[in-house]
C-alpha cells in the first residue's frame, strides 16, 4: 500500500532536519560563531531557504534548543510509560531525565556553552512552557502514587510545590554535572532522590 505524505508532514519533517542540523552547528561552533550560512551549508540549502522556518539566527537557535528539550522530554515520558508501579516510575522519570545528557552530546555542548538556557528565574526562562510540562509529569506521578497508597496524602498545593522544587533541584544538578562537569554530582543526585522518595512514601 502506498503511503501518502501531506505537505504539512513534509514541512514538519524538513523542519526537524533543519533544527537537528542547527543544533549540531550551534554545539560545534557556539551561538556567536555559528552562522545561518554554516547551517544552510550543512543541509545543502541556500541561507534564504532557512528563513522559511525561522526569522533569524536567534530564532533558529531558540527553535533548535526547544526541539532538543522536547525530544528529551519525550524520551523521559517513554521510559516512564513502561513503569506502572508509582515508586519505580518516579525513579525512572528522575533518573532518565538526569542521564539523558550523557547520551546527547550535542545538547550537552550547547548547554555547557550557554547555561542561561536553564535560568534560575522564571521570568528569564525562554522555555517555561516546556519546563512546566516536565513539572506536570512529576506532579502526575505523585498523584498516581497517592491514589495507589504508595505515597502519603498531599494537598494539591503541596503536590505542585513538590513538583516545582524537584524540577529546580534537577536543573541545579544538571548544571553542576554537565555544565560545570562535577563528577560527584551523579552520586549526589541518586542519594538526593532516595531522600525525596523516603519523604513521599506512606508510613
Amino acid at each position: 500500500m502506498k503511503e501518502y505524505v501531506t505537505n504539512s508532514q513534509k514541512r514538519s519533517r524538513r523542519e526537524d532536519e533543519i533544527l537537528a542540523a542547527a543544533l549540531e552547528v550551534f554545539a560545534e561552533l557556539g551561538f556567536k560563531k555559528a552562522s545561518v550560512e554554516d547551517i544552510a551549508g550543512k543541509l545543502g540549502l541556500s541561507p534564504g531557504a532557512l528563513y522559511r522556518y525561522a526569522e533569524d539566527k536567534r530564532d533558529l537557535y531558540r527553535k533548535a534548543v526547544a526541539r532538543a528539550f522536547l525530544l528529551w522530554q519525550e524520551k523521559v515520558e517513554a521510559a516512564a510509560s513502561r513503569e506502572t508501579e508509582p515508586l519505580a516510575r518516579f525513579r525512572v522519570i528522575c533518573g532518565s531525565a538526569f542521564r539523558y545528557l550523557s547520551e546527547e552530546p550535542r545538547l550537552r555542548r550547547v548547554l555547557s556553552r550557554d547555561p542561561s538556557l536553564f535560568p534560575f528565574f522564571e521570568a528569564e526562562d525562554p522555555f517555561l512552557e516546556i519546563n512546566r510540562s516536565s513539572e506536570a509529569l512529576l506532579e502526575s506521578c505523585i498523584r498516581d502514587g497517592i491514589a495507589s497508597g504508595a505515597f502519603a496524602p498531599k494537598s494539591e498545593a503541596d503536590i505542585r510545590a513538590v513538583g516545582r522544587v524537584l524540577f529546580s533541584l534537577y536543573v541545579l544538578f544538571v548544571q553542576k554535572a554537565y555544565v560545570a562537569e562535577e563528577d560527584a554530582e551523579a552520586g549526589l543526585f541518586e542519594r538526593g532522590l532516595d531522600l525525596i522518595l523516603d519523604g513521599l512514601r506512606s508510613r
